[in-house]
């Protein structure tokens, strides 16, 4: 936890000796660890949840939240290509009064429901890569490409 300090919330932090490979791996700069499959233990930096179940079984859980809490998880990730709050908060991710983008709410939804699909493909025969390139096509033709930058910063907010 201390190698990405929080200088806004304790006061004059500086990261610890040797967090930078921590550092890197929690920015996605280190190989492997925002890619997908995933390396097992983060190449050694952290231990799998291995108490959680199965890769299948951490699916069906995602996909189960999702499920019964989805119209405050599209207007939370709606908030990335929504304004910042006042008064403002350092931390962009942690604003509580930041203002969802309702206009785009319907396409992020459905954005969404294609990723619960692909969770639960185990088998890929459901064509979720051609559904979700159908998808931008048609945010294309209807917003142009301010409305797929809004819904891609809009899912990048809620995966951050």
């Amino acid at each position: 936890t201390h190698c990405w300090d929080l200088p806004p919330q304790l006061g004059g932090c500086v990261p610890e000796t040797g967090s930078k490979p921590f550092q890197n791996a929690i920015n996605g700069k280190e190989p492997g660890s925002w890619h997908l499959p995933l390396t097992p233990n983060n190449g050694g930096l952290e231990p799998d949840w291995t108490w959680a179940g199965d890769e299948g079984a951490a699916k069906r859980e995602a996909v189960e939240r999702i499920s019964a809490n989805s119209e405050a998880i599209v207007a939370f990730a709606s908030r990335g290509a929504g304004s910042t709050g006042f008064p403002r908060y350092g931390a962009l991710l942690a604003d509580p009064n930041a203002v969802s983008n309702e206009s785009i709410q319907p396409f992020v939804d459905a954005s969404l429901k294609i990723v619960a699909l692909k969770l639960l493909d185990t088998d890929n025969k459901s064509n979720c890569d051609e559904a979700m390139k159908d998808l931008a096509s048609v945010f294309r033709r209807e917003g142009g490409g301010e409305l797929v930058e809004q819904v891609a910063t809009s899912l990048a907010y809620l995966r951050d």
